[in-house]
C-alpha cells in the first residue's frame, strides 16, 4: 500500500471511530495567530478561555498593543506561561503593524507556502506549528501543522521516521499527506492522539488503526487492557 493510499485508509478508519471533523471554516489570520500563541504548552480549554478574555477586553488588537504588558499577563494568566505569551503576542502584533502599516495579514494570500511560512517564522516567537496553523486555518493553504499528538501518532503509524525532528515533520507530512486531506487528517490525528493513542498508556485495545500501527510497545499495552 503506497503512502498516500495508506493515509487515506487511516483517515477513513479515524472518521468511523470519531466522526468526520467539523466543516472547514476560514478564521481571521491575526485572530488565529494570537489564538495559536496562547495554545502553546497548554490545553484548548485554557487557551480558548484566554483568547475569549482578550477579545472581550480589547475592541481591537491595536488596543492590545497600546496596553501595558502586565495587564495582558493578568488577563491570560490561566493559559500558562503568561509572562512569555503576553510579551510575545504584543511584540508580534507590533511587528506586523510596523511591516504592513496595519494589523492585517492579507498579503500572505499572494505568497506561496514557502514564502508565507518564512514571513510568519520571521516574527519573533512564531514557530513552525503556529505559522502552519495560520496558513491552514486562515488561508486554506496546504500546510500541515504538527503538534505533539500528530508528531507522536504519525511516528507510531510509521508515516515519519523515528529520528525525525518535529520541525522536519512539518515538511515531511506536508509533502506526503494529500493536499485535499490535510485539514481532515490534521484534526483526525489530533483527536486520535487525545482519546486513544496517548503518550503514556495508549489504549491499544480499542485502537481503530491498531493493525496499521508499528509502535513497538503496542502488544504489551493491548494485553494489559484486555486483561483488565
Amino acid at each position: 500500500m503506497n503512502m498516500q493510499r495508506n493515509i487515506r485508509h487511516i483517515l477513513t478508519l479515524l472518521n468511523k471511530a470519531y466522526g468526520k471533523p467539523p466543516t472547514f471554516k476560514i478564521s481571521d489570520p491575526v485572530d488565529e495567530l494570537v489564538r495559536t500563541i496562547l495554545s502553546q504548552n497548554t490545553n484548548d480549554k485554557n487557551s480558548l478561555a484566554a483568547f475569549a478574555v482578550l477579545k472581550k477586553n480589547f475592541k481591537s488588537w491595536d488596543a492590545l498593543i497600546r496596553t501595558n504588558t502586565n495587564k495582558i499577563v493578568r488577563l491570560i494568566k490561566h493559559a500558562g506561561l503568561a509572562n512569555i505569551k503576553a510579551k510575545r503576542i504584543k511584540e508580534v502584533l507590533g511587528e506586523i503593524k510596523r511591516r504592513e502599516g496595519r494589523l492585517n495579514l492579507a498579503n500572505l494570500t499572494r505568497l506561496d507556502n514557502e514564502k508565507a511560512l518564512r514571513y510568519l517564522r520571521s516574527l519573533g516567537g512564531v514557530g513552525p506549528k503556529t505559522a502552519a496553523c495560520v496558513l491552514l486555518f486562515s488561508f486554506g493553504k496546504s500546510v500541515m501543522p504538527v503538534d505533539t499528538h500528530i508528531f507522536r501518532v504519525t511516528k507510531r503509524l510509521g508515516l515519519i521516521d523515528n529520528d525525525l525532528s518535529i520541525e522536519e515533520a512539518h515538511d515531511r507530512l506536508t509533502k506526503i499527506v494529500p493536499k485535499d486531506l490535510i485539514y481532515d487528517f490534521h484534526l483526525g490525528i489530533i483527536m486520535h492522539g487525545r482519546r486513544t493513542c496517548k503518550s503514556q498508556a495508549p489504549k491499544c485495545g480499542v485502537c481503530a488503526v491498531y493493525r496499521l500501527c508499528s509502535f513497538k510497545g503496542k502488544l504489551s499495552y493491548r494485553k494489559k487492557e484486555l486483561c483488565r
